[in-house]
């Protein structure tokens, strides 16, 4: 192995690692924003190491170096500054009103960051919705669309399997990767070449580190067009979609959104990042003639609450 590499690999390999739950895998060339204005530079660099090339045709190595610890440092940096502002989010008027349930949430969300692809803005606020629809006494299961390795899933259910009001958690996943992007996608999707590839044994290794009663857990495994239609969720009070593209964004709120309760909520994890998850929220909510507001909780991170009114 390159001694360059040899050097960094255990400070890199993390990071890395980190790139990969983040979904902004260099490899992918679709860095989200905020990503890639902590250091332009640096971030450049590595894409280039990651994908073999070299800076600067490989003349100044220690530069590089440098240019690659940088980088870490920022993604570590923005990693543990979304921690603090989610923390101080849950304190706030429409947060946890607790401040051990809020050093819950912040000890568990970081706990779980190897298993999610969430940065924690948006994993806390699924901790808060979780909370929420308990506080609000909205009946009916939790169900996640897009799985991954099972972070946010877990960070769900060890609220919401321990309810008083007996939910279930729904899991589907192709455990495969993504399915081929669309037209509908946009052109940035379509040359993204690195695409989630969740792995049902971290599922199932995260579900027993934090103990989740296996008789509340329905993992369902393959691709949502096959395995939406073979099961029956009555009642739905949290819906988290983390499915990235137009065609499976768009089945989620089919198959799904009549079966959420009023005052349940839905949450988006993709509608700023990718076109498709945008243009699919946007066409069913039209569609219906839905006056949702979407609350933003990041870049791309958008939920709403289903009208009380709503039947």
């Amino acid at each position: 192995m390159c001694p360059r590499v040899t050097l960094f690999a255990s400070v890199y390999d993390p990071m890395l690692a980190l790139l990969r739950r983040r979904r902004t895998a260099v490899v992918r060339g679709s860095l989200p924003v905020a990503h890639s204005r902590a250091c332009p530079y640096t971030m450049a660099v590595l894409r280039n190491w990651r994908t073999g090339r070299t800076a600067a045709a490989s003349t100044d190595a220690v530069g590089e170096q440098l240019a690659l610890l940088l980088a870490a440092a920022s993604l570590y940096g923005l990693y543990y500054q979304q921690l603090a502002l989610a923390w101080a989010r849950s304190l706030g008027p429409s947060g946890l009103r607790s401040l051990p349930d809020s050093v819950r949430m912040v000890r568990l969300a970081h706990r779980l960051r190897r298993y999610t692809a969430l940065f924690p803005l948006r994993l806390c606020n699924l901790y808060r919705l979780s909370r929420e629809i308990d506080r609000l006494s909205v009946p009916g299961d939790v169900v996640e669309c897009g799985v991954y390795n099972g972070g946010s899933a877990a960070l769900m259910a060890s609220i919401c399997t321990r309810s008083s009001a007996d939910r279930k958690i729904w899991l589907f996943d192709s455990f495969e990767g993504l399915p081929q992007p669309t037209e509908k996608d946009g052109q940035k999707a379509r040359d993204c070449c690195w695409w989630c590839h969740g792995d049902l044994s971290m599922v199932r290794g995260v579900f027993d580190k934090l103990g989740i009663p296996e008789p509340r857990t329905r993992i369902v495994k393959g691709w949502f067009h096959e395995t939406f239609p073979r099961v029956d969720i009555p009642e739905i009070a949290l819906l988290h979609i983390d499915a990235d593209w137009y065609e499976s964004v768009k089945l989620c709120f089919e198959r799904f959104y009549d079966r959420v309760r009023p005052g349940g909520f839905i949450v988006i994890d993709d509608y700023g990042h990718w076109e498709g998850a945008r243009r699919a929220t946007d066409e069913f909510l039209a569609k219906l003639a839905i006056n949702a507001r979407l609350t933003r909780v990041d870049y791309t991170g958008r939920y709403f609450q289903k009208p009380w009114d709503c039947t």
